[in-house]
């Protein structure tokens, strides 16, 4: 194995560590918070964060180096590649920037309000929407990222 092949590797696992666990928060755990089960919810959000914020670093880092791959500059400008490569880098900026929101500032606001005992729906909401935005960020990445890959 060669070492672009291992980067490429992690970079695919990163995503899907990533993208794995948003969706199963997602269509699984934030389903069955609405149904009652917001603390569960909450709980399993604080404590996937910081695999979901590895993955998000391990996606950066070896999608950093797989650029670097990507051969001399003059191709890359003449192939088109760069212009996708530079909207892909935009969008993914966008998705980690939502993810941050969902993380760092609507869970909080969910434990807040279960603490509080107020209604947890709200941010529940928030929360729903945030992740959809990231997984459909993460599926106009992908179509990116194969664009580069055949340009």
């Amino acid at each position: 194995m060669t070492v672009p092949i291992v980067v490429l590797w992690l970079h695919l696992l990163g995503v899907v560590i990533w993208m794995g666990g948003l969706m199963y928060q997602a269509h699984v755990l934030l389903p069955a918070a609405r149904r009652g089960g917001a603390g569960t919810f909450a709980e399993a959000a604080r404590r996937g964060r910081p695999v979901a914020w590895t993955a998000i670093a391990l996606v950066a880092a070896t999608g950093l180096y797989n650029v670097t791959r990507l051969g001399p500059l003059e191709r890359v400008m003449e192939s088109g590649a760069a212009l996708i490569l530079a909207a892909k880098f935009m969008l993914v900026l966008a998705a980690v920037a939502v993810a941050g929101q969902r993380d760092f500032a609507q869970v909080p606001r969910l434990t807040r309000a279960l603490a509080a005992g107020d209604d947890p729906r709200p941010a529940l909401s928030a929360i729903g929407w945030l992740d959809r935005i990231v997984l459909l960020l993460a599926l106009v990445v992908l179509y990116l990222g194969l664009a580069i890959s055949r340009a």
